[in-house]
Order: structure tokens, then sequence, then C-alpha cells
């Protein structure tokens, strides 16, 4: 068995543990990153993705160039199911090749002095005395041990690192569960014959988008819960509602997570990031950006642990309450609230599409570059005479407003409770039993959705 050493080993080199080890390389640290997949190969299966322009100065990453580029786009439109109204907001978001993402964001990595190791995997995490001070890995070489003061679990949905250690108080290590889980399936289209819509265009009801791919290329797409079967069936239920005809080049899908993060993030010696620790946005279920915004945290507080040469979770601790009091706690509030919202039947969605103040366009541009559903007071007062002659003419079901309501308030309680995260280890299992019953009530509500999301279409 070979033998290696580093500060950090990260498993995964995909964006989150690449970008997680570029910032911690650049502060001094030595880098190992286990990726089972050839590098040049991270990202094909996904072709072209977006990122809002914004992001790339937020987290230090340099714009891309013309061979990343594929398109530059300016807005984002909302469509009511039957497609009779919409709402546009500004959003710039830039559209590029995965791969050649990747491997720019490898090089910077690298540059910086960390080292991609390819095709190699995790085996598992060594103790000694309790606490890890490495992990096994096998690559192309044969077996490996790499002695470090900090693991990393960057590995994706799996969690290879999370799942594969002893549960505790601190850290859960259970796998996800198939209800916990979104099949995201594209297809790029050519030949578009018919009106086609500028840019990013996104349709609530199927939980369905287009927007440009590659060339004159476009991606429709949805997402689906659990069923690669159901995805494929619901993606072409919406695109039969498209006003434009095309004929199908290629498609693809994948599996995110949709479900509440582990409710720590890290234990001794250990942290998770970005799929790992099912951070996607709620709303859409892309997670790159919101995966850096975690990164970012853990580079500086790692970095502090490290230079201090403590590892414990307590050390380590400030990851979690500066997460966990922010885009996590805006998270948790979208994804107890987000499944109520979709599931309104299409024509309540068209008649909300019809109220002034509902679906606006700062409204969307905030949900979009700033997790939060933003509404003003002024237009949601005058939004009321109409909500509430729309329950009165059965336009709007009263059991739909009620589950809104109440799942709302859950919601609600469940960000405070966030952003109110202990700032210590000693108040984690209070805080705990504290939010396990909210948690228990939103995944009843989304499961129950998402279930007869499976029944409709599976």
């Amino acid at each position: 068995m070979k033998e290696r050493s580093a500060d950090i080993a990260i498993v995964g080199a995909g964006t989150s543990g690449t970008y997680l080890a570029w910032r911690l390389a650049q502060a001094g640290f030595d880098c190992l990153v286990l990726e089972r997949e050839p590098l040049e190969e991270l990202g094909t299966h996904i072709g072209p993705f977006h990122m809002e322009e914004e992001a790339f100065a937020r987290f230090g990453i340099p714009l891309p160039g013309e061979d990343i580029l594929l398109h530059r786009l300016e807005t984002i439109t909302m469509w009511s199911p039957d497609q009779s109204r919409s709402v546009t907001a500004p959003l710039t978001t830039l559209d590029m090749d995965k791969p050649r993402f990747m491997r720019r964001l490898h090089g910077y990595a690298a540059d910086a002095g960390a080292e991609l190791l390819e095709r190699t995997e995790f085996r598992g995490v060594v103790y000694e005395k309790g606490f890890p001070t490495g992990v096994r890995a096998a690559g192309p070489e044969g077996e490996l041990d790499i002695h470090c003061r900090l693991i990393v679990d960057a590995s994706g949905i799996g969690g290879a690192v999370r799942t594969s250690v002893p549960a505790t108080p601190w850290f859960e290590s259970d796998t996800i569960a198939d209800l916990d889980t979104l099949i995201v399936y594209m297809e790029s289209w050519g030949e578009l014959q018919g009106e086609v819509g500028a840019d990013i265009n996104s349709y609530l009801h199927f939980q369905g988008w287009y927007a440009p791919s590659y060339g004159d290329e476009l991606i429709v797409g949805v997402g689906m819960p659990a069923s690669p079967e159901g995805a494929r069936k619901r993606q072409q239920a919406f695109a039969a509602t498209l006003p434009f005809t095309a004929k199908a080049v290629s498609s693809t899908s994948g599996r995110v997570p949709y479900r509440r993060p582990p409710f720590s993030l890290v234990d001794n010696g250990l942290m998770v990031v970005g799929d790992a620790a099912f951070m996607n946005k709620p709303f859409n279920g892309e997670g790159v950006t919101s995966a850096f915004t975690a990164c970012a945290i853990a580079a500086e507080v790692a970095a502090d642990a490290l230079a201090g040469d403590d590892l414990t979770r307590e050390a380590l601790w400030p990851y979690n309450v500066r997460y966990f009091r922010d885009q996590g706690a805006k998270f948790a509030f979208l994804t107890a609230a987000m499944p109520a919202v979709v599931s309104l039947s299409p024509p309540e969605v068209d008649f909300l599409f019809s109220v002034p103040g509902i679906f606006t366009a700062e409204g969307t541009r905030a949900l979009n570059l700033d997790y939060e559903l933003k509404s003003d007071p002024a237009a949601s007062l005058q939004a009321l005479p109409a909500l509430l002659k729309g329950m009165a003419s059965g336009r709007l079901q009263l059991g739909s407003v009620a589950n809104i309501v109440k799942m709302a308030a859950t919601a609600a309680t469940m960000k405070k409770m966030y952003e109110r995260y202990p700032e210590h280890p000693v108040g984690f299992g209070a805080w705990v039993e504290r939010v396990k019953p909210l948690w228990r009530k939103a995944d009843r509500a989304r499961h129950d959705y998402f279930e007869r999301l499976l029944r409709e279409w599976a």
C-alpha cells in the first residue's frame, strides 16, 4: 500500500470539491482531491448549465472565455400554465459548457497547488483513538493510504464519506431516500419552428423550463420526483404545450437531492459540502452557486482550524453557524413552503397570475439572486380583494389556500430557528429536538405531493 500525506483530503472533484480545494490551496494548505471518474468526463452528462453573472465576482471566479461561454442571457420569464400571462425579470445569466467549465476550475485548483487524483475511489475513513486521521483509496497504482488532518465529503448525492462513518448525535450517516430526490430530464432541440421566447423561460406547473443550448439549439427540461420514466413522460407532456416544435437531438438526465441538509455539516476532522450536504436550490434544483456559498464559508473556517491545529467539531462549528443562519435558513423556508405552492392546480396558478402583486418581476429576481420570496406589503394588500373573490368564485380552492398558509407558517418558524442556529455544540441537541417536528410536518407534505406526481406520471 502506498502512503501519502496532506493537510486536507477532499473526496470528489466536482464543482464543490474543486472550488474548495482551490480556495484552501490558495491559503497555503496541501490539498489532495480524490475523484473516481476521469477528470475529462466530469460534466459531460450535463452539457450546458447556467450561472448568474454576478456570482463570478462574488466567488472570485474569472468570467468565462469564448471557449466556455455559449450564450449571455439577460432575462428570465415565468409563464402561467395556459401561457396567457407571463412575468419577465432582468437576470443576467451565463450559459456555459459544463465540461469546459470543470476543466477550467480544475486548472485553477492545480495552479494554486492542489493535486487532483483521477480514477481514485474513496474506500473508507481511517481512525486513531476515535479521531479521523486519513482515508483509504484505490487508484490506478493500487491501494492508497492518505494521512490528513481534515476530510471533506464533496462526493455528490451519494455522500460517500458521510454515509460510511458511524452515525453519531453530531453527524448523520443515512443514505438519501428516493422520495428525497428529483430526476432532471432534459432534451436538446434543433430545427425549431414557431414562437420561441428569449433567454430563460420557466413553467411552474411542470417544474419545466427551456433555454438556449449549443448553437441554435434549445434545452427543454423538467424536474420529477424519483422516477426517470415519469420524468420523460412529464417532459413530453410539457413539450406538447410549448408554442413551437422541434427535433430532439439528444437527451440526458440526472438525480439531484431535494431534502433538508444534515443538521450538522461537521464533526471531528470532517466536513461535508455541496450535493453530499443536499444544498441544491429548493426552487429549481440547481446546486453550483449555492454550494459555492457553503464552500467559501467552509474554506475560511477550515483554514482557521488548520492554522490553529485544532480540527475538533468545536473548531469547525462556525461553518455550521455561518451557513445555517443565512443561506441554510432561507433554503429551509423554501424547502418547506415550495411544495404547497407548486401543488396548486393549473387553473389556480392561472388565476394567481391574473392577480396583481402575486407574481412580479421583483419577486422573481429576488428568488433567483437572494433565495427569498419577497413581496411588497402594499401590493399584497391590494391583491387581497381579488384573492377573496377568487376563493368565493371557486377559482382558488379554500383547501389550497389553507395548505399554503399552514406550510408558510411552518416554514417561517423553521427559518427563525435556523437563524438562531446554536453558537456552540453544547446547544445542538436541544435545537435538533425542537426543529425535528417541523421537518416531519414539511417532509410529510412534500412526500404527499411527490407521491401524487408519481401516480400521475410514473
